[in-house]
């Protein structure tokens, strides 16, 4: 019986592939992906993916940490639920951190034993699992990070709401209706929520009201 499916973001195609072949060999169904671009198709042709395998160094910039946490942040804002596990290269502990920081699930740097990254794979989708018991009880776990000294309590408050708004939205399937009620918010309320937090409507297609 085949387990659920898995992402694989990485440029090496080799080490990619390789990932693939093991992770297969191990139960699970695996999709592959090489930049940004090709990740976030996959994500959205395969809605049940629940842990993503990313590495940091992505094109078009595989030697800098942008490009892998733009790709990060993209696929967090796509499916809030997902995942994610970080591949780095040696010594860049610090890279993983700030990944940590901005919602990664775990790290390992480069090359990772098998065994501990099924481990890893396994607490994710543990969690996973949790968070959806706990968004049929109406909770929604969310990640964010905010400096009160930076940032005040409004900008706090704010990347709160715009990270609740969003999640709930994505878990509705976009349903206004069905979101305005999880929300406890009248529809016209959440249509200002969405304008204020610059929520993508070409993102969801047209927002379904019924």
């Amino acid at each position: 019986m085949t387990k659920t499916q898995l992402l694989i973001v990485e440029d090496d195609q080799a080490l990619a592939r390789m990932l693939c072949s093991v992770l297969e060999l191990r139960g699970y169904r695996v999709v592959m992906a090489l930049d940004r671009d090709s990740a976030l198709l996959a994500l959205q042709a395969n809605p049940q993916l629940r842990c993503v395998i990313q590495d940091l160094g992505l094109p078009p910039m595989p030697n800098s940490l942008e490009a892998g946490l733009e790709t990060m942040r993209e696929i967090l804002k796509l499916s809030p639920s997902v995942k994610i596990i970080v591949l780095t290269g040696r010594g860049k502990q610090e890279a993983a951190l700030q990944a940590i920081k901005e919602g990664a699930f775990d790290f390992f740097e480069k090359p990772v034993a098998v065994d501990m990254l099924v481990n890893a794979i396994e607490r994710s989708l543990l969690f996973a699992n949790a968070e959806q018991t706990m968004q049929g009880e109406g909770l929604y776990p969310i990640h964010f990070n905010s400096s009160l000294e930076e940032d005040g309590l409004k900008a706090t408050k704010d990347s709160f709401e715009a990270q609740l708004v969003r999640r709930v939205l994505v878990e509705a399937e976009y349903n206004v209706k069905t979101a305005s009620e999880r929300l406890g918010l009248r529809r016209e309320n959440l249509y200002y929520l969405i304008r204020k937090h610059g929520i993508e409507l070409d993102r969801a297609g047209d927002f379904a009201e019924v």
